[in-house]
């Protein structure tokens, strides 16, 4: 078992100390997809493929420890800046004075996936926070410190991973500031294929520095009625619909597709196989498929996209998901 471990003391960050609280938690978090194509920062979904385990527990020192172990933790970054969890807990601690804690995060979802790895971490330690200070912030709140938290991963506070890994099931972004979050239930038998290339490695902060900054009017029109179909058939639990909105971006996939060898491919092999929409998971390089299980197995549709990275020589892992609950205790 791999661990890494990193401690900072807080007065060595300007933060008031003495307030000493007892006890620990554990947090179970899960990933999450986000963007599902033409919602760039603003949809996420909490998916039951992959999570984290985060557990929390208070210090007499003053001080943050963060200790990452499990499979994934190869590559995590053990400094505190650069730790989604341990920058998290110094926002709360900015926000609500310092303490002294222990955080340990068992890496079950793989970093640079496209599956919300550091959200996940820092969305367990939120809810693990929030518990163990007696706070009872609303959810919302605790969205707004972990995207704060997504800074050490992505260079930017975005919230469509810590969001749908926090309040489960589905998000939309309404608003960054002030922070504003829409919480929607997806149908239970919304099925999603993915396929997660593991020879292929990317940050976070590289597949942002490709999107556009500036584009033309036509292709904001496009990609809002992607959007739209996206919500309506979430609401109208419309298999064909929602996957209709999955393949009508024409600003993310065209910026982000050239980084990802194979992906193209993969996903008109998901749709080959009876896939009603794919797209990449976040900023990839997971792809991810909407399956209607009465139509199509997800799990061919899985092994299809699999098969496309294998075959050009790229390790791959696939699995088969459905929506799930947020970050709860366990």
């Amino acid at each position: 078992m791999r661990m890494y471990k990193e401690a900072v003391v807080l007065s060595q960050l300007g933060l008031a100390t003495g307030n000493r609280p007892n006890g620990s938690v554990i947090v179970r978090s899960p990933c999450s997809t986000s963007n599902l194509g033409p919602g760039y920062d603003v949809f996420g979904l909490a998916l039951d493929a992959l999570h984290d385990t985060v557990e929390v527990c208070f210090l007499e020192k003053d001080e943050i420890v963060v200790e990452v172990q499990g499979v994934y933790s190869k590559g995590v970054p053990v400094e505190i800046d650069l730790n989604s969890a341990g920058r998290t807990a110094i926002e709360f601690s900015r926000r609500y004075g310092a303490f002294g804690c222990k955080i340990r995060v068992e890496k079950g979802i793989p970093p640079g996936s496209g599956l919300g790895s550091s959200g996940a971490s820092a969305a367990g330690t939120a809810v693990a926070l929030n518990l163990l200070l007696g706070l009872k912030l609303e959810k919302q709140e605790l969205v707004d410190i972990a995207a704060q938290g997504e800074i050490a991963a992505a260079g930017a506070a975005h919230a469509d991973n810590v969001a749908p890994a926090i309040y489960g099931g589905f998000v939309v972004i309404r608003s960054y500031n002030p922070l504003q979050v829409l919480s929607l239930t997806p149908p239970k038998d919304f099925d999603f294929a993915i396929a997660l290339p593991l020879g292929i490695k990317k940050t976070t902060k590289k597949a942002r520095s490709v999107v556009p900054e500036n584009v033309p009017i036509s292709s904001v029109v496009q990609n809002i009625g992607a959007a739209s179909c996206i919500v309506a058939g979430l609401l109208l639990s419309d298999f064909d619909l929602f996957g209709k909105g999955m393949l009508g971006d024409v600003i993310l996939e065209p910026s982000r597709a050239p980084l990802y060898p194979g992906y193209l491919e993969a996903k008109e092999a998901a749709l080959d196989c009876g896939a009603v929409g794919a797209t990449l998971s976040g900023a990839g390089p997971a792809v991810i498929a909407l399956v209607n299980r009465k139509d199509t197995d997800p799990s061919r549709v899985a092994k299809s996209m699999r098969l496309v990275f294998e075959e050009r020589g790229i390790a791959c892992q696939e699995y088969v998901a459905r929506p799930t609950m947020g970050a709860h205790t366990i």
